[in-house]
């Protein structure tokens, strides 16, 4: 393979064989670092198949500061994250609608509005925040177990999850009951 900055400027002409090499030479890797993550291969494969879609797509606007696998897996990461966040909110918000019988649960019961608002509200949170705050709700990890990974005090941790509380509280505004609904999804 070619240098990875030629072959990322020529990507970013329009080039395909240029965005297929990268594609050869990382899908693979990327789809079992996935895996690991999600632990299922459909959702592996997709998660690669749209991480390498926003390369193509969004090629223009990357800016190429170092490895390019490395970026990618960054974005495997990430998509990893949120596809377990997004799982965990909607398995437990449609149990919930089932307990309380509030409503049926079915795709049409607000929950993609609801997720899609937590999600934008979670993207603003600073960037080690939002990795301390999921580590906590996707992963279940104890803030002692968080600060350890981290290797930042365990005060550090709980000001971070109290910092994020407090941004998607807001967020809510006067939604008192979906942040609640928010809170009880993620910890019980």
């Amino acid at each position: 393979m070619l240098r990875e900055d030629i072959l990322f400027r020529k990507m970013q002409e329009g080039n395909w064989s240029a965005f297929n090499s990268f594609f050869d030479h990382y899908a693979e890797h990327l789809y079992h670092y996935a895996l690991g993550f999600v632990k299922s291969r459909e959702e592996a494969e997709d998660i690669v198949q749209e991480v390498f879609i926003y390369l193509w797509t969004n090629r223009d606007k990357i800016v190429y500061t170092g490895s390019v696998y490395a970026y990618l897996c960054r974005s495997v990461k990430n998509s990893c994250i949120n596809y377990k966040l997004h799982k965990k909110v909607k398995e437990r918000y449609y149990q919930e609608m089932i307990l309380t019988g509030q409503e049926e649960a079915d795709e049409d019961n607000g929950f993609d509005e609801f997720y899609d608002r937590l999600q934008s509200i979670m993207e603003t949170l600073p960037p080690k925040c939002k990795e301390i705050f999921i580590l906590g709700c996707v992963e279940s990890m104890s803030y002692k177990e968080i600060a350890q990974q981290l290797d930042i005090s365990v005060n550090t941790v709980k000001t971070q999850v109290k910092t994020a509380y407090k941004k998607i509280k807001d967020e809510f505004g006067g939604q008192e009951k979906k942040f609640m609904m928010f809170l009880f999804l993620l910890f019980r």
